[in-house]
């Protein structure tokens, strides 16, 4: 029994299944890069805030601490080069 004249009944249906998959693959090509920018700036977001939260706390409760430490240990080796001269 020959079956390619059956096969060729089919061939319409190939065709449509392979549209359908090409538009498949784009539907989710596209999915993909948009959830790849959305995790990109969700980082950023999460990134940005968590600086702003660590630079929030330094300002207002280790800044003037360090500054008066910076400007002391500055001073010294200042005052030692005064010295020398």
């Amino acid at each position: 029994m020959n079956y390619s004249p059956y096969l060729k009944l089919f061939e319409p249906v190939q065709e449509q299944l392979s549209g359908v998959y090409s538009t498949a693959t784009l539907v989710i090509s596209i999915l993909l890069v948009l959830w790849a920018l959305n995790f990109i700036v969700g980082l950023i977001t999460k990134i940005f805030s968590l600086g702003k939260t660590i630079g929030t706390f330094y300002r207002n409760f280790i800044h003037r601490y360090l500054r008066i430490l910076i400007y002391s240990l500055l001073n010294l080796f200042s005052r030692k080069k005064l010295a020398k001269d």
